[in-house]
C-alpha cells in the first residue's frame, strides 16, 4: 500500500462512491480521508501528499485554499464554467472537468502524484544516507592518517612502561599499579589500531570486486588498462 496519505473534500456522495470507493478497492490504494465542507475546518490539512476537492455545495475550493499546505498537490473536479475561475486564481492546481472518463483521468494523475512524492522521499533518504556515509568515511580516513603517529606514541609508551616494570628501582605500590594500568591500556589501544588496519586492508581488497559488481549491475564495462606502443 502507498503510505502517502490523501485527503478528499467533497459533499457529493456519488463522487465519493464513483471515485474514492473505486480507488480504495485497489491493492496499492493509499490511506484516504474523506471530509465534507462542514467537517474540513476540524480536519488537519497538514501532512497530506494530495488533496482532492470535488463537487462542493456550500463553498468553492478557493474558500478553503488558505488551509492547504503549500507543498501539497491539489486536484479539483467540477463543472467547466466554475473551473475557469479556479485556474486563474490557482494555476498551480490540477483541474478536471466533469466529462466522460474523468474518474480514470483523475485516478491516473493521483497515482502519478503519489509516485512522484514517493520518489522524492526516497531521493531525500538516499541523500541523507550518502551524507552520513561520507561523514563516516571522512572520520575513518582521518583515523587511518593519524594511525602512524598513534602507533609511534603507543610504542614509546609501551617501551617506557616495560622499562619501568623491569627496572631495579623501588617503586611504591601505587606507582606500580599505575604503570600496570598504563601498560594494559596501551595494549588495548594497540589492539584497536590493529583491527582498524585489518578493516582498511579488507576494504581495499574488496573495492575492486565491489566496483566490478556495480559495473555489471548497471551494464557498464570495466575500464581496462591501455598501453600504447
Amino acid at each position: 500500500m502507498n503510505s502517502s496519505p490523501v485527503l478528499v473534500v467533497s459533499d457529493d456522495v456519488e463522487f465519493i462512491r464513483e471515485f474514492v470507493s473505486r480507488w480504495e478497492m485497489e491493492h496499492d490504494a493509499p490511506p484516504i480521508t474523506v471530509v465534507s465542507t462542514e467537517m474540513w475546518k476540524q480536519a488537519s490539512l497538514i501532512g497530506y501528499a494530495l488533496i482532492i476537492v470535488g463537487f462542493l455545495r456550500q463553498n468553492s475550493p478557493s474558500a478553503i485554499a488558505s488551509n492547504f499546505h503549500c507543498d501539497t498537490t491539489v486536484c479539483v473536479v467540477g463543472e467547466p464554467e466554475k473551473l475557469s475561475f479556479i485556474r486563474n486564481a490557482h494555476p498551480e492546481w490540477l483541474t478536471f472537468s466533469e466529462q466522460p472518463g474523468w474518474p480514470d483521468t483523475l485516478l491516473s494523475f493521483a497515482k502519478e502524484v503519489l509516485r512522484r512524492v514517493a520518489a522524492e522521499k526516497q531521493a531525500r533518504e538516499a541523500e541523507l544516507i550518502c551524507l552520513e556515509q561520507h561523514r563516516l568515511a571522512t572520520v575513518g580516513q582521518s583515523l587511518l592518517t593519524a594511525r602512524p603517529g598513534m602507533v609511534n606514541a603507543l610504542t614509546s609508551l609501551l617501551g617506557n612502561a616495560d622499562l619501568l616494570l623491569l627496572s631495579d628501582e623501588s617503586l611504591s605500590v601505587g606507582g606500580m599499579e599505575q604503570i600496570h594500568t598504563m601498560h594494559k591500556m596501551a595494549l588495548r589501544l594497540n589492539e584497536i589500531l590493529q583491527r582498524l588496519s585489518s578493516l582498511a586492508n579488507e576494504m581495499e581488497l574488496s573495492e575492486p570486486e565491489s566496483q566490478r559488481e556495480t559495473s555489471e549491475t548497471h551494464g557498464v564495462p570495466l575500464m581496462r588498462g591501455v598501453t600504447s606502443d
